[in-house]
Parts: structure tokens; C-alpha cells; sequence
């Protein structure tokens, strides 16, 4: 596992270091750590997909660490991304970069493992997937590879990656199967996101990351987003 460390203060730059040292250490995870002091050295050999985690500061000399996290999700890089800095006058927009979590200076080496751990439960959801019959063909789908589900006449419409997958099971049953999935939200009857999959949110609903847009229903709508907000930054191992 590859990951970068990008901080100008080397003193925070070393205790970020040794820290994810001992917590993957304990995990008997090999990794690699690769340490930068500043975004524009991180850039002179960035490749979109190099690594796995990308730790930032934010208030750095040159390219700000806001700047940089952008910069890498242009490039197409899913990666996971957490701030570490000094001031939550960021917090706000780190929900537009889609990162994993935003702490603040000075943190303990035991938040920072219950985050880590946080991560890689989402990824482990992440792997998971649903089967349906489609063209009475089953298909299995993966969870990540959706981006939100309706109805079309009695039809369940999966709007994945891969294109749009139809099939004849109900709604209820599709909400039954991913009851215990946190990462999906109801948008309105018959509409559900993958908060995954979400860029950004918008007046009248959530931009998802292929740039399409859904709605939410006007009533309720701040208890959706607030519901959206609270998944993406959450405490706990369920984020």
C-alpha cells in the first residue's frame, strides 16, 4: 500500500509518518510512506493511481493543500484523501474533493487509527454486491458501481457504471437487500443514491460524480442533506 504525506512542517510531517507506521505496523499491513513538503514537489512525480491514501495539510507555501486535493481528483484519482491542518475553515469545502476526513491539529494517533480503520471499513462494503435477474439472466452487481436506483412502470432500475441494468424484483426488496449498506439514501419514493457516488450537493438535489444530476424531494430536502453530511463526516468506525 502506497501512501503520501504531504506537509511543510517536517516536524508533523515525521509524527504523521510514525504514526501510520505503528497503526499499519499492528495490522501487519506492509506499507510505503512517501513524504513531501509541499504539493508542488508532490506534483514533479504524481501519477493518478500511484497511492492508495493521500494525507495533506492544507495551509502550505505555493499550492495550498485544497488546491492540490482538486488538482488529484481532476486527474480522475479516487484515492483516499484526509486533511490534516490547523483550521476547520475548510472543512466545508473538502465535502467538494470527497474527502475521507477532515482533522484538526493537534491529533492523537488513536483518532487517527479509528479514522484509518473507518476507511477501510468503507472500502470493505465497497467490495460487496447484489444479484439480481435481468433479462432472466442473474447479474451481479457491485455495490460501488451504483450510482442511484428508481422505479420505470414495475421495474427496478440499477444506474451503474456499466449502463442500466432492469429487473422485476420490487423496490421494498431492492431497499430490503441493502438495508445494512449505509452508504445508500433516499432521495424520494422510489430513488435511492449511493452517497459513494455523490460530487456534491446542490440546491435542488446531488451532483454524482459522472456529473448527472438527481433530485430530492423539497420536503424533507434539509434532512436529506443533513443526512448526506453526517454519513460523509460521521464519527466512528460507520463512516
Amino acid at each position: 500500500m502506497n501512501i503520501a504525506v504531504i506537509d511543510d512542517v517536517r516536524e508533523d510531517l515525521q509524527k504523521i509518518k510514525a504514526d501510520l507506521l505503528s497503526i499499519y505496523r499492528k495490522q501487519n499491513t506492509e506499507i510505503q510512506i512517501h513524504l513531501f513538503t509541499s504539493a508542488d514537489q508532490f506534483f514533479r512525480t504524481y501519477t493518478p493511481g500511484s497511492f492508495q491514501l493521500i494525507v495533506l495539510d492544507i495551509y502550505m507555501d505555493g499550492m495550498n493543500g485544497m488546491d492540490a486535493a482538486r488538482k488529484i481528483r481532476e486527474s480522475g484519482d479516487n484515492c483516499n484523501l484526509i486533511f490534516i491542518t490547523d483550521s476547520d475553515s475548510y472543512a466545508v469545502q473538502s465535502y467538494d474533493v470527497q474527502a475521507s476526513y477532515y482533522i484538526l491539529k493537534p491529533y492523537s494517533a488513536t483518532r487517527l487509527a479509528e479514522i484509518l480503520s473507518a476507511v477501510q471499513a468503507k472500502e470493505a462494503r465497497q467490495s460487496r454486491y447484489i444479484e439480481v435477474i435481468s433479462d432472466r439472466t442473474p447479474v451481479r452487481i457491485p455495490l460501488r458501481s451504483i450510482l442511484y436506483a428508481d422505479t420505470y412502470k414495475n421495474a427496478v432500475q440499477l444506474h451503474t457504471d456499466a449502463g442500466l441494468i432492469r429487473s422485476y424484483i420490487t423496490f421494498h426488496e431492492l431497499e430490503e437487500r441493502i438495508a445494512d449498506i449505509p452508504c445508500f439514501l433516499s432521495c424520494y419514493r422510489g430513488c435511492i443514491v449511493n452517497m459513494d457516488r455523490i460530487l456534491k450537493s446542490t440546491e435542488d438535489g446531488f451532483l454524482l460524480d459522472n456529473m448527472q444530476s438527481i433530485p430530492i424531494r423539497k420536503r424533507g430536502s434539509n434532512h436529506i442533506k443533513k443526512a448526506y453530511l453526517e454519513y460523509l463526516f460521521s464519527s466512528g468506525s460507520e463512516n
